[in-house]
């Protein structure tokens, strides 16, 4: 027998919750899970319990600009470090992103900051 999907904005236990879709959907790259969840009641800044990864955190660490732009630009994602204190910036480094998500992270971080 086949592994069920949860429903939207459900967990693997039928729980609803929008935060778990919303990094779940970050992590597979799926940016219109991604809106599904902000609209289900997601909240962008939410982090993951363990690592402090938000969905901007992945969409940068995963080279994903496209997202990145999504979560910024119509969802109003904060800037902040995750759970080892690394700005979407310093994950961008970390990762190597190419090099139009990294200008582009870099300057939406200083203008969130108030230094752009």
């Amino acid at each position: 027998m086949a592994a069920q999907t949860p429903q939207r904005g459900r967990d693997r236990s039928g729980s609803h919750d929008p935060n778990g879709a919303l990094l779940r959907a970050a992590y597979a790259a799926d940016s219109a899970g991604v809106i599904a969840a902000l609209e289900d009641g997601a909240d962008v800044s939410a982090g993951d319990s363990v690592t402090g990864l938000t969905a901007l955190h992945i969409a940068v660490g995963t080279n994903n600009l496209p997202l990145a732009r999504i979560l910024i630009e119509d969802w109003n994602a904060p800037f902040c470090p995750d759970g080892k204190g690394r700005w979407p910036s310093v994950i961008a480094a970390e990762c190597r992103v190419n090099d139009a998500l990294a200008d582009y992270v870099v300057e939406a971080e200083s203008q969130f900051l108030g230094n752009g």
